[in-house]
């Protein structure tokens, strides 16, 4: 099998296909996001794949969000989550806000062209495998980029 590549994901963490490949997927790799932790995935250029496989959380549009991670300056001994926006910033007489969708181990998450997520790891933390994929120039945006995931 020449030009076969194999690699162990849980040891590199993330490979670069596009050595090898001519299609679209250009990057590829197992990301860990440690309990309450969030990080944000925006399709800007390029759309996302993304499958839990470990562990749960949950996508939230990034307006709903509450990000959980530590703040920028904090020593690393510093493990208590700090929230950087408040909690309660609705009105009270407002409509409950979408809850977000709830990732568990065999979520998939597609992100196409245009759109974001916030992922926020559960209590256990969470792996997903992460693809990244190329977008041809000129392609138009997904319309319905309210969609959280």
């Amino acid at each position: 099998m020449p030009g076969t590549v194999i690699t162990d994901l849980r040891r590199r963490g993330a490979v670069d296909p596009g050595r090898l490949l001519a299609g679209p997927l250009r990057g590829v790799g197992l990301q860990r996001l440690e309990p309450g932790h969030s990080t944000e995935v925006a399709a800007d250029g390029v759309e996302h794949a993304l499958y839990v496989t470990a562990g749960s959380g949950l996508a939230e549009p990034p307006e709903h969000a509450v990000r959980r991670d530590p703040a920028p300056d904090a020593s690393p001994d510093d493990t208590e989550p700090r929230d950087t926006e408040p909690r309660d910033t609705e009105p009270r007489d407002a409509e409950p806000r979408d809850a977000g969708i709830p990732l568990v181990e065999g979520t998939a998450v597609v992100l196409p062209l245009g759109t974001r997520t916030v992922l926020t790891a559960g209590t256990a933390g969470m792996e997903y495998f992460h693809a990244v994929l190329a977008v041809p120039a000129g392609f138009p945006a997904s319309s319905s980029g309210d969609e959280p995931a």
